[in-house]
């Protein structure tokens, strides 16, 4: 059995990159106790080591002890956060994902230009959550019907998240123009996210079989599955013991790529495992 890795976009991306990074420091050099606002990336394996190194979930900044250090999740938070967190006396290091800082300036920034903003992401993700909390009366649809039923405004400015799919940020923005009178077309989906669904297709299609790795709760890894699955039988797996050999009876040619959010040990240890099955 041939194993092809996706050559460019398999694990970590810029963003994660950094706030892994930036955790790793603290966890290294910190005086005092060191806690996240949330999950730094979605997935478990990697916050498992991050637990292990001390760095702790604050429930809130208030559940933080004074003078201690709070690590803003890559994913970001609403500026009530930073400042309770002012307020609690803590040390914060942002680990926001530049991307989604950019996203959260430019909801921001339309909403005091006087368009209702209606953010295409999952209503209970962080991120939407975060950048939302940066306007005033933002809103957030998950599909194409969702936005059709929001109340007709004079001008909607329309954002995503910056994990969604394009296919289906396109659909609602089809839908809000029949809601308005000027849409302002501002979503920027994460170029590293289309790139790596542009990869993992092609080589799905290339393929009998295909094994994603990252987090369940990952909103990209869980894009690559859909994408992936369009095209040849998808195994999604958090780390190499969830692999089964009777996946891969009869398959000649299997391919690895990985959510953003995945280490890069993990993707070398299901590559490592799938290359000893093939002998």
């Amino acid at each position: 059995m041939e194993v092809v890795v996706a050559p460019r976009y398999a694990g970590f991306c810029g963003g994660v990159k950094r706030a892994w990074r930036l955790a790793h420091e603290e966890a290294e050099r910190a005086s005092g106790p060191v806690y996240l606002s949330g999950k730094l990336i979605h997935n478990d394996p990697a916050m498992r080591e991050l637990a292990e190194m001390g760095v702790g979930v604050a429930e809130s900044p208030e559940s933080a002890p004074a003078e201690s250090t709070i690590i803003v999740r890559a994913h970001g938070e609403g500026p009530g956060f930073y400042e309770r967190a002012e307020q609690a006396r803590l040390r914060v290091v942002d680990a926001t994902c530049s991307i989604v800082k950019a996203v959260q300036r430019r909801a921001r920034a339309l909403e005091e230009r006087g368009y209702q903003v209606v953010l295409f992401g999952h209503a209970r993700h962080p991120e939407a959550l975060a950048t939302i909390a940066h306007t005033q009366r933002g809103v957030i649809v998950e599909s194409a019907e969702q936005a059709r039923l929001l109340p007709r405004s004079e001008r909607i400015a329309v954002i995503a998240q910056t994990t969604a799919p394009q296919w289906e940020y396109e659909r609602v923005c089809d839908a809000l123009r029949e809601r308005c009178d000027v849409l302002e077309d501002q979503g920027r989906i994460c170029g590293w996210t289309l790139s790596a669904q542009e990869e993992a297709a092609q080589m799905a299609r290339q393929v009998q079989a295909m094994v994603v790795i990252g987090g369940r709760d990952s909103s990209n890894s869980r894009r690559l599955v859909e994408v992936c699955s369009r095209h040849s039988p998808t195994h999604h797996v958090e780390t190499a013991a969830e692999l089964d050999p009777a996946w891969f009876a009869g398959v000649e040619k299997v391919g690895v790529t990985a959510g953003a959010s995945t280490r890069d040990g993990d993707v070398e240890a299901v590559v490592a495992w799938l290359r000893t099955l093939a002998g």
